[in-house]
């Protein structure tokens, strides 16, 4: 039997008990991947590429061979879910599939042994993944699904074979490779085949019910004119953040920690499902007010003492615990590796099983020590424990220590030196002073960089543009946020290039370990003995340039250089003016220098104003190429040009210019930013947030701040928070012109911004030092904070301050 199947050498674990799927994927192919799957002790393989003579890492394994080995996968996971007998929740939508798969789970019973999705693994690869770990012991799964193309959710039907059904939101803006809302509908709700029942909004069922079988079961707010159909009836009071459930000829009352209408949504649609499965209302109604927001997102940030601290706010099962202790593995080697992990009482298994559960899996990951936060255990669990770790395969024991009492616990996690952390408990659990004694906060003005998201942006234009190849453009600090590790995420997906604007940012890149090609834009000709030492390669903009590099290339008996060519083709800034180009390319014939690619840059792609200039350039750019310099990649595309091509460019224009379309350049699309992100359905990737520091009473006809500005004729209650422009939050957005968001609320600003805070009206509202409030995200956009500070979205990032503190979610 297949204990565990692998699609990434990184992650393996039990190699002796796996099978290694080669699957082909946009920006890699397993079957690459193949000997060094071996070489780490696995001997069975799925694969589409039969084995050639001569191939080692087949010698002596069992290897089978498929017309399409994703499908392979999927087919083998349905057989493990057809061995489980309960109740199997698909969950999906355009958002909000994790928060109401995780939602859902908190609302359930402790003693259910509830089975779900890690994380937010949805997709052709993590559905498989997620359905293969459900157990007999289960009493439900919670599995969610998660599409970009027609097509692609019948196949995670056949997979998941759901026996219930939950839809929580169909997405008017994108709509990406759908054909309008219907055809969206249509697409989602295939999942829902062979469902007893489908759970959803009320506001959904008239788009949905010519597609589904199944019995549809809703919610609806009381105030919505079709609220009679609705099983579940819901009265919004948004000012207490209250809510009244009627359902089923009883009502509740509850409360809940926020005020946005999405997650009020979310909610509701995780409490309809959660009574159906017998909850009672009063349950229900209790646990509501325990829901807090969820990213369903693994997050790491740097350790003052060395090496990271990961976290993950997800539920605690075993599923999301394989995860994260993955994360760990694959983070960098800091000397010393340690999980904190929270009992996991929704397992369906006694203490004493779950410590041996435990234990089982952390002896197969690359753990120095496992500290167990079990304040309920008793000593019979804790030696089942210590007990189950005695028979670790292979390499050095587990420091293993379980923790009842908080205070213990942080006078360890005080002790600790440099190691990377991860933190996986209950979200009931309360662990801040441990984790704030294990990673102390630098600063509480925080950008939380979504890398899930950045790759799904990245492959979203490129499939976009139709575009064959990527170079990643990673210069100002890799736009404000971390360029090494924007570096090592954008190398693990087999980008052409990886693009800075100056040597010295290469030579980062390379210190770090980074070993991805590296174009350099802008390279000084004093900084060619540089880059050719780092395996640098220039972007040459004049003959001068081309002629310098030749020359140093020549004089240092360098063979085939790569360098790269810019073209001027209209934004008269850098790159060589057509009539320069036979000279140039006679100077290119020196075999000191190797032509790789040649650009142009589009100046106008963001302004449709400007398409017909955006077309002229491609045209000159397509004549210059096709006379001279076309052996080798082309590229034009920029990240306006790439979201808005078909905007700008006919389908027979895109045929006729495919020659030069071949790659994209991306930097700011890559964050979900900028003109043409919504058509394409580019994610939100940053978000930039800080802490209240002080609530502030201000009497009528009094201003507030620096020349006391901003006086009005009523009482105001103001929040100072603890961010200001030297944190890169522009001097601009003051007195009003900004708004900041709290629980839902817009808060708009008060007075002038400071170099360390920033002060905005919370009259009337319940906000608290501490709480956090975004300065732009999902809500307010950076787009539009931009355009409030009369600038661009570029120069917010590039002046993110260096005491903001980074973090990243997985």
């Amino acid at each position: 039997m297949v204990l565990h199947p692998s699609t990434d050498t990184r992650t393996l674990i039990h190699p002796s008990a796996s099978v290694f799927f080669a699957i082909r994927g946009p920006w890699h192919n397993g079957h690459d991947f193949l000997s060094a799957a071996h070489a780490k002790g696995v001997r069975r393989f799925v694969v589409s590429e039969p084995p050639k003579p001569g191939d080692p890492w087949h010698e002596g394994c069992d290897v089978l061979v498929v017309p399409d080995v994703l499908l392979a996968l999927q087919r083998m996971a349905c057989a493990k879910r057809t061995a489980f007998q309960g109740p199997v929740v698909a969950v999906t939508g355009s958002n909000g599939k994790t928060t109401v798969k995780e939602w859902l789970a908190r609302l359930l019973p402790q003693h259910r042994a509830i089975h779900r999705s890690p994380l937010s693994h949805n997709s052709q690869l993590g559905v498989p993944l997620s359905t293969w770990s459900i157990e007999a012991h289960h009493d439900v799964s919670v599995i969610e699904a998660g599409i970009s193309e027609p097509g692609e959710m019948q196949r995670l039907q056949a997979c998941i074979r759901p026996t219930l059904g939950v839809l929580t939101h169909l997405g008017q803006a994108h709509l990406g490779n759908f054909n309008g809302p219907a055809h969206l509908a249509e697409e989602k709700c295939a999942l829902f085949k062979g469902c007893q029942q489908v759970f959803m909004p009320e506001a959904l069922r008239d788009a949905c019910a010519t597609h589904l079988d199944a019995a549809i079961v809703t919610w609806a707010n009381d105030n919505d004119p079709k609220a009679h159909r609705a099983d579940l009836r819901v009265h919004v009071d948004t000012s207490a953040q209250a809510l009244s459930l009627h359902w089923r000829g009883a009502s509740a009352k509850t409360s809940v920690p926020f005020t946005d209408i999405a997650s009020i949504q979310n909610a509701c649609t995780a409490a309809l499902v959660a009574l159906h499965l017998d909850v009672k209302l009063a349950d229900v109604a209790a646990n509501m007010a325990d829901l807090t927001t969820l990213s369903g997102r693994l997050s790491s940030t740097q350790r003052a003492r060395g090496g990271v601290l990961i976290q993950d706010d997800c539920n605690h099962d075993f599923g999301s615990l394989r995860v994260a202790l993955s994360a760990l593995d694959a983070a960098p080697d800091a000397g010393r590796s340690l999980a904190l992990v929270g009992d996991v009482p929704q397992s369906g298994l006694n203490a004493s099983q779950r410590a041996q559960q435990l234990a089982e899996l952390a002896k197969h990951h690359r753990l120095s020590d496992l500290w167990v936060w079990a304040p309920s255990w008793g000593a019979e669990a804790e030696t089942a424990l210590l007990e189950a770790e005695q028979d670790k395969p292979s390499g050095a024991p587990i420091a293993i220590r379980v923790f009842r009492d908080m205070d213990e616990l942080v006078t360890a996690s005080n002790a600790l030196g440099s190691a990377n952390v991860l933190v996986k408990v209950a979200s009931t659990d309360r662990l801040q002073p441990a984790m704030q004694a294990l990673a102390p906060a630098r600063h509480v003005t925080t950008l939380t960089l979504n890398t899930s998201a950045l790759v799904n942006n990245l492959r979203a234009l490129k499939a976009h543009a139709g575009a064959e190849g990527v170079i990643a453009v990673i210069k100002g600090l890799g736009y404000g946020t971390d360029p090494v590790l924007l570096g090592r995420l954008l190398e693990a997906q087999n980008v052409d290039w990886l693009a800075v604007a100056y040597a010295d940012e290469g030579v980062v890149l390379r210190e770090a370990g980074i070993r991805a090609r590296l174009l350099v834009l802008n390279p000084d000709p004093s900084t060619f003995g540089t880059m050719h030492a780092h395996d640098l390669e220039p972007q040459l903009v004049s003959t001068m340039h081309v002629q310098l590099a030749k020359e140093w290339a020549e004089a240092n008996e360098v063979d085939g250089w790569p360098v790269h060519l810019k073209l001027d083709t209209g934004m008269h800034r850098l790159g060589l003016a057509p009539h320069e180009d036979e000279f140039v390319e006679t100077l290119l014939q020196s075999p000191a220098l190797e032509l790789v690619s040649v650009m142009t840059h589009l100046a106008g792609a963001d302004d449709p104003e400007l398409d017909d200039a955006t077309r002229k350039q491609l045209g000159a750019f397509l004549r210059r190429t096709t006379e001279r310099f076309h052996n080798v990649p082309r590229h034009i595309l920029n990240s306006a040009g790439a979201a808005r091509i078909h905007e700008w460019l006919s389908a027979s224009d895109r045929e006729a210019h495919a020659p030069v379309l071949t790659h994209i350049r991306v930097g700011l699309a890559m964050y979900g930013v900028g003109p043409g992100s919504e058509q394409v359905g580019l994610e939100n990737v940053l978000s930039l947030e800080t802490s209240v520091a002080k609530l502030v009473h201000i009497p009528a006809g009094e201003g507030s701040g620096y020349g006391f500005t901003d006086a009005v004729d009523h009482d105001r209650a103001l929040a100072v928070l603890s961010v200001g422009y030297a944190d890169g939050y522009p001097r601009a957005l003051g007195n009003g012109r900004g708004q900041v968001r709290w629980n839902g609320h817009l808060l708009p600003t008060v007075g002038r911004v400071c170099m360390d805070m920033v002060t905005v009206d919370a009259t009337g509202l319940d906000v608290h030092p501490g709480d956090r409030v975004t300065l732009w995200g999902d809500r307010p956009r950076i787009d539009d904070v931009a355009a409030q500070a009369s600038t661009i979205p570029y120069e917010l990032l590039t002046r993110i301050g260096p005491r903001v503190q980074r973090i990243v979610q997985r």
